[in-house]
């Protein structure tokens, strides 16, 4: 979209607590990237100075470092979460558990204004209608090596794509940040400057 941005990664442990809604867990994740992401700019840059514990109105901002946002996506089948798999065999397990299913991708995201220490949250769900694919087809994509990285171990944005029957709602939130809903959230809290339009 021609935004010129800094990937930081987060340092938390990402862990649904017991009965928490998936909603409620994406939301979560989002926010606790953000503020880690916020909290290391903040004490990397001001290391040595006052930074008045380091949560001071528009710390980082100073220089150009204003925006932050950071997303969470799961997939929900049935009443089972699916996040990035552990290995080819878990991903073999969780596409089998989609085929010929509709599931639910749910990604959280969290926008931070650090001049304004303000912050929005939100959730964004598409619904996923897979193929029916056969085990040995299952085996094929997995040996791809699409899957480690990707909740619910496909790619709709590679290979993977051929698996979806059909998508109601935003594309992007299943590869993994709804765009429309993000730049509208920008809009909306004023980081004109930052957008690409």
């Amino acid at each position: 979209m021609g935004f010129s941005v800094k990937t930081i990664p987060s340092s938390i442990e990402e862990e649904v607590l017991p009965e928490e809604p998936a909603e409620h867990y994406v939301k979560r994740m989002a926010r606790a990237k953000v503020l880690s992401v916020v909290n290391r700019i903040r004490s990397t840059q001001y290391e040595g100075g006052s930074s008045r514990g380091g949560t001071s109105s528009g710390r980082g901002a100073e220089d150009g470092l204003r925006w932050v946002v950071g997303a969470d996506t799961v997939v929900v089948v049935g009443n089972h979460l699916l996040e990035k798999p552990k290995d080819n065999v878990e991903a073999y397990e969780m596409l089998l558990s989609l085929s010929g299913r509709e599931h639910e991708v749910l990604t959280g995201f969290c926008l931070f204004d650090m001049k304004k220490e303000k912050e929005g949250i939100q959730a964004v769900r598409t619904i996923v209608r897979f193929k029916p694919m056969a085990k040995s087809e299952v085996e094929k994509y997995v040996s791809i090596g699409e899957s480690l990285d990707k909740a619910g171990s496909y790619a709709v944005q590679g290979v993977g794509a051929y698996l979806a029957e059909s998508i109601v709602g935003s594309y992007t939130n299943i590869v993994g940040l709804p765009l429309c809903q993000v730049v509208q959230m920008m809009e909306e809290m004023g980081a004109h400057e930052v957008l690409p339009f």
